[in-house]
């Protein structure tokens, strides 16, 4: 997979400490669970040490502000491991038992379930799988019951002009027509392919 997580993407666990306060409420492995809350001491160490850089650069210690940004980057870089680790664990635990024309989403944070997606599609139309459901909850173990993933994956379909049928914690996809451009195809002004 791509590494489309960022440590500059602080929406996608901002609220942490909120959505991980029981693993076993939300059924994230308690390993997972730990591996996020590490990520995200490791991020707040990270936006100490980018803050007090800022300050030694201020006043003119540039060398330790040097030293101070490496330290950030590399705390980021161990961030992102350990939620990468915390990714894997979790995608493994709700989806080892599933078929491959199912995918369960819950738990991961928005850019890690949109990775997880597209490799899923990938490997859905290599095997000429014509359906994929993507189980992506309604939010429930969410902040403020505030569903993340779905809405994304939503957007997703559409920027991907995928044919889509939508259902309450989960939706279809349709893979049973070929949405790659053709020769003979041209985008609508929505940016959809039209074939």
């Amino acid at each position: 997979m791509g590494n489309l997580s960022s440590s500059t993407n602080d929406d996608d666990n901002s609220d942490f400490s909120n959505t991980y306060r029981s693993s076993s409420q939300s059924g994230i492995p308690s390993e997972a669970a730990s591996s996020r809350r590490e990520a995200s001491q490791l991020r707040f160490e990270a936006k100490a040490a980018s803050q007090q850089s800022q300050y030694e650069y201020h006043f003119g210690s540039r060398s330790e502000a040097e030293v101070l940004s490496i330290e950030k980057n590399h705390l980021y870089k161990q961030m992102d491991k350990k939620n990468q680790q915390a990714a894997t664990l979790i995608f493994e635990h709700f989806n080892r038992d599933r078929s491959y024309n199912v995918i369960d989403l819950h738990g991961l944070y928005v850019n890690e379930a949109l990775e997880y997606l597209e490799d899923r599609l990938a490997m859905c139309r290599s095997a000429n799988i014509l359906k994929l459901t993507v189980i992506t909850g309604m939010g429930n173990n969410s902040p403020n019951k505030i569903a993340k993933i779905k809405p994304q994956v939503k957007k997703f379909v559409r920027e991907n002009c995928l044919k889509v049928t939508g259902y309450s914690g989960h939706i279809e996809i349709d893979l049973s027509t070929n949405n790659e451009p053709t020769a003979d195809s041209y985008q609508n002004t929505n940016g959809c392919i039209i074939l």
